[in-house]
């Protein structure tokens, strides 16, 4: 067992762990604060990288990693199908506000060049 696979497994674990807490971020709605866990799970991916590439450079054996590699896989699956509902709602709502407003928009260039009863400047 080497240093750099036990390592691995911790920074494995800590991205593990900033999944389940994107995931939470985003059941709870709360999309502001997603930029800095996301950052934080890129900087987190790349030490993994360093730990990774000694690892294979060594040729050590990494296959206990493959249950934990597996969970960050599913993790990440989730989060992905997560966002994109989210996304696919934002298109939902912005094709209503469209449409909306591109009614509006015909409606007032149709405005009615006549004064009314009511309008006392004619």
């Amino acid at each position: 067992m080497s240093l750099d696979l036990d390592n691995l497994e911790i920074v494995y674990k800590k991205y593990y762990e900033i999944s389940l807490q994107i995931k939470e971020l985003i059941e709870r709605k709360l999309y502001n604060e997603l930029a800095a866990f996301i950052s934080k799970k890129e900087m987190i991916f790349q030490e993994a990288q360093v730990f990774a590439e000694r690892i294979q450079k060594n040729n050590e054996d990494a296959s206990r990693l493959a249950p934990l590699c597996q969970l960050i896989h599913n993790q990440e699956k989730e989060n992905i199908e997560l966002l994109s509902a989210i996304r696919e709602d934002i298109k939902q709502e912005l094709r209503k506000v469209n449409k909306n407003s591109k009614l509006m928009n015909t409606y007032s260039l149709s405005e009615k060049k006549q004064g009314s009863i009511l309008d006392f400047r004619e």
